[in-house]
């Protein structure tokens, strides 16, 4: 492993490190009240309150509730949170092998949902892909993730999940017990109204007696409803079964065993086949001889979790960007990517411009009634107007030629877009997609999200120059979250037996949407089911553990196709720190050469060259500046060490090759050659 030392003192510590060591600092200790008030201590959550409990929802909230604690390991929390994360799986998982699911099964058989939709499962099963992450070599979760892979290449005749004939996941709902319509005939025989409906619109317009949500409220119209229901979405594949393929990862990333990535690849290949033969518009639900609308009277939109309901594009497109990112991680090949944007250029080429913002359509559907209430704020009503149906002037969401839902495009689709392909081509397709009527990249905003995050634009707008206090204030931030969290559950009187099912999501005080992008050079992954997509990882050389160093700070300054600028500190006053940079959140990209700073003849009045442009700083008397020049070293690795000796600083501009490695879980300490 080519090594390199770092003897370049830094004048005063960066206000950004010193920020970022204290945010790691306040979380390895404010995750400690959450435990003790909100866990039982053997691990088992405080939901549901009884023991009776019966349903096929909710396992992915508890597993949700710790989906970031591995991440903070990954990037250098404390080693409590390792054996937490381990703890919280496997008390979850026992746990919620207790209830019954109504359909014959428990809700967890054989450590796995019984069978559920992707959108749940891709959101809950997040938590244990990061543990892979954080502890490769833990033999009972590697085996659980060749099992758990297993399932969806038919490896376990009791849980057949895919039809190699017509390459498609036959059901909207898969798992350990197979892909079967079980639930839906147990579950939704009657579509009843419930409050959270009135958000999203009804599944069908042409349901007999069911003309608005308030319709359901009858009990003949739910029945008709829950007919169709059955009828038309209850069989088939949907583009949310794409969220499977990081299951498949998975494996592959522990074992590099080629069959996963057959599978992967000809799942993915097969519904960019479909989206072609759909006019570059990918459909919703495929029947079970493979044909599009088969049940559905032969319409390509109307599936479960479609582009008409639920969510439209915020589902689908966690599918479809799920299956681009993995399908190139595994491949190497990029034209994955195409995939991903020819949907996103598609919304935008049906978008409504006002106020110089792109309003794209997030669903299609039948033309009807469109009354319900809608969450954001920001849809386009049908008049134009952005006063929504919430603000009390009962007015229709805009419905064109079939397409509705018209708002700005969630920031993490373009960014994981760009991230991604590194082309200027996509750059450009971000910035025309931002909201220019409410612009969200020149300051931090606080935004309701389950990461707690949505600051992709300002992040961005920072890697290109725009935003240089970037990094200041989205710690600064992170530290308020975290501080809201800690007053929140001090301030909390709410009855355990009233708690939902989501009490500790809105409870957990980690947030790592800033370390990841700062310290990474890494978006938040994609929220229901994406791998860590990342730049750089870290690992302590002596600790022999991820993450970075005690007392080291690195921030990631500039992204380019093929290079990576990355500045580290080591803020200790008397001690080295060692700290190994991983090309690649799985070792996917290769290092081909670093230049970086180093220490020169010292000078009260000194001129030094960082990146290209000469700086002269005067400084008080007594004061002595360094002269700053310059190394470089070829390397030709995924791996880094740097020695930072005690308040030392060094700028590294790596020369990285994208994709260029077979990805696996592998650390610097997998082959015995490496030390």
């Amino acid at each position: 492993m080519k090594q390199i030392k770092v003897d370049l003192p830094f004048i005063e510590p960066p206000e950004w490190a010193l920020l970022e060591r204290q945010l790691i600092d306040l979380m390895n200790e404010a995750v400690d009240p959450l435990i003790e008030r909100y866990i039982h201590p053997d691990g088992r959550i405080k939901w549901p309150p009884t023991d009776d409990h019966v349903g096929i929802d909710a396992l992915d909230d508890a597993y949700e509730s710790f989906f970031n604690w591995p991440l903070f390991y990954v990037i250098g929390g404390h080693e409590k949170f390792r054996e937490l994360s381990l703890k919280e799986y496997e008390a979850v998982t026992k746990q919620f092998a207790g209830y019954d699911s109504g359909t014959g099964h428990r809700m967890v058989e054989k450590e796995y949902e019984q069978g559920y939709d992707w959108f749940h499962q891709g959101e809950g099963y997040t938590f244990f892909y990061h543990m892979a992450l954080m502890d490769p070599s833990h033999e009972v979760n590697k085996a659980r993730a060749i099992r758990y892979a297993g399932f969806f290449l038919n490896e376990d005749p009791e849980a057949i999940n895919f039809d190699e004939e017509h390459y498609i996941i036959p059901y909207p709902h898969s798992g350990s017990k197979g892909a079967t319509d079980r639930n839906f005939i147990q579950h939704f025989v009657k579509w009843s109204y419930l409050d959270w409906m009135r958000y999203y619109g009804l599944q069908f317009q042409d349901v007999p007696g069911v003309n608005t949500i308030e319709d359901l409220k009858e009990d003949d119209n739910a029945l008709s409803m829950g007919a169709a229901i059955i009828e038309r979405m209850s069989k088939g594949d949907v583009p949310l079964n794409l969220l499977a393929t990081t299951m498949v990862a998975n494996a592959y990333l522990h074992t590099g065993e080629v069959k996963y990535k057959v599978w992967l690849k000809s799942y993915v290949d097969a519904w960019i086949k479909r989206t072609q033969m759909n006019n570059g518009i990918v459909p919703d639900n495929i029947g079970l001889n493979g044909i599009v609308g088969e049940h559905n009277g032969g319409k390509w939109y109307g599936g479960w979790y479609g582009w008409t309901w639920p969510h439209g594009w915020v589902s689908i497109g966690q599918g479809v960007s799920v299956a681009a990112e993995n399908a190139l991680l595994l491949d190497g090949n990029p034209d994955y990517l195409e995939f991903l944007r020819s949907q996103i250029v598609a919304l935008d080429d049906r978008a409504v411009e006002s106020a110089g913002t792109r309003f794209v359509p997030h669903k299609h559907g039948d033309k009807g009634w469109y009354g319900y209430h809608v969450e954001g704020g920001d849809e386009l009503c049908e008049d134009y107007s952005l006063e929504a149906a919430t603000k009390g002037q009962n007015k229709n969401v805009l419905w064109k030629d079939g397409w509705f839902e018209f708002r700005p495009i969630e920031a993490f689709y373009p960014t994981h877009l760009w991230y991604m392909s590194m082309e200027d081509s996509d750059k450009t397709i971000l910035n025309r997609l931002r909201n220019y009527s409410d612009p969200d990249w020149e300051h931090i905003r606080f935004r309701k999200t389950k990461d707690q995050g949505g600051h992709d634009y300002a992040w961005v707008s920072y890697l290109e120059g725009n935003y240089v206090n970037y990094p200041v204030e989205m710690l600064k931030f992170n530290i308020s979250q975290v501080y809201q969290r800690l007053d929140f559950m001090k301030m909390d009187t709410q009855d355990p037996a009233d708690y939902k099912d989501d009490y500790l999501q809105i409870r957990n005080p980690i947030t790592v949407e800033g370390l990841l992008q700062l310290t990474l050079g890494a978006p938040s992954p994609l929220y229901n089911g994406g791998l860590l997509m990342a730049r750089l990882r870290y690992y302590d050389a002596d600790s022999k553990r991820p993450g970075l160093p005690s007392d080291v700070a690195a921030l990631v300054e500039e992204l380019e196709s093929e290079s990576t600028i990355v500045r580290l500190v080591n803020l200790h006053p008397t001690k080295s720190r060692r700290v190994i940079l991983q090309a690649g959140a799985f070792g996917e990209h290769q290092f081909t050469s670093v230049q970086y700073t180093v220490r020169g003849a010292a000078s009260q009045s000194s001129s030094f060259n960082l990146g290209g442009s000469t700086t002269t700083e005067k400084l008080p008397s007594g004061i002595q500046q360094p002269v700053v020049g310059t190394q470089i070293q070829q390397i030709d690795d995924n791996w880094l060490l740097v020695e930072l000796e005690p308040g030392c600083h060094t700028k590294l501009n790596l020369a990285t090759k994208r994709f260029a490695n077979d990805p696996s879980y592998k650390t610097p300490w997998s082959e015995e050659d490496r030390t």
